[in-house]
């Protein structure tokens, strides 16, 4: 199937909820209004439960403890809530792709998140969105797989293939990476997050090569926790291009295998 096959037909790419409409036009406003968005949101409990769990995940509350939609907004401010109610969303829009473990699927997707976030915080660029872009990363691979099941590309499973780009260019064309940015721009997410994810895999392709390179950074550290490699394994592949452009000189630093509490699997469940 074409890229433009694909893109064009409304039963592989998920429609953006009506709430979650309703609620990035309430964002949108030059003055939103805080209570409106917590209403929308307290009437639409399946969003609301996987925005409290995202919240509540380690690394992005700082400890979790948040109970309430209310308690959420307010921690994340106006834009965050906007990227999380989004990505909370996509959980819902993903329920279950055939041939897919979505546990598997969501808990790497959660590692990559959760990494990525970590290293946002080290050198001062946007923890939300780099926390978004790494739970959305690898949308793609699951709206391609709902199109082509039976794709030999498209067989392994996720989280563990670390040749799945290049095997999809050279079967197809293009890979997740630009399908997962098509889906992103099609729910109105922010314009870095969908270029860091249309260049995740070649950061130097695209213009903010820094937040790219911070998506490769992280799927490369979680991809190499699910194939249990590490120290002086990773060490040898290390991409140093891309922590170059991020700024990390301490390979060690993705390289010990506790750079996250991993996400285990009934964390990732509970997203479902």
């Amino acid at each position: 199937m074409k890229l433009n096959e694909l893109l064009a037909t409304d039963a592989w790419i998920p429609s953006l909820p009506e709430a979650v409409q309703q609620i990035l036009v309430e964002l949108q406003r030059d003055e939103p209004d805080l209570r409106r968005i917590n209403q929308l949101l307290s009437g639409e409990v399946g969003l609301t439960v996987r925005i409290l769990r995202l919240v509540n995940s380690a690394r992005y509350s700082g400890g979790g403890g948040i109970a309430t939609v209310e308690a959420a907004t307010a921690l994340l401010g106006l834009r965050a809530t906007g990227q999380l109610v989004q990505a909370a969303a996509v959980g819902g829009a993903f329920k279950g792709v055939p041939g897919v473990d979505m546990t598997e699927f969501w808990r790497h997707s959660l590692d990559v998140a959760k990494i990525a976030q970590s290293l946002a915080a080290e050198f001062r660029l946007d923890t939300g969105a780099a926390f978004t872009a790494g739970l959305l990363h690898g949308v793609g691979d699951l709206i391609m797989r709902m199109a082509m099941p039976d794709r030999t590309s498209l067989q392994p499973a996720f989280p563990a293939d670390d040749g799945r780009y290049e095997a999809q260019l050279a079967d197809l064309g293009y890979a997740y990476a630009e399908v997962g940015a098509a889906f992103a721009a099609s729910w109105h997410f922010p314009a870095d997050i969908v270029e860091a994810i249309r260049h995740q895999c070649d950061p130097t392709a695209g213009q903010d090569v820094t937040f790219a390179s911070l998506l490769y950074l992280s799927s490369w550290s979680a991809r190499a926790h699910e194939l249990d490699i590490d120290g002086d394994a990773m060490l040898d592949s290390f991409p140093h291009e891309a922590a170059q452009a991020v700024g990390l000189t301490d390979p060690q630093r993705l390289c010990d295998g506790q750079v996250i509490a991993w996400t285990p699997a009934d964390e990732a469940r509970d997203f479902l």
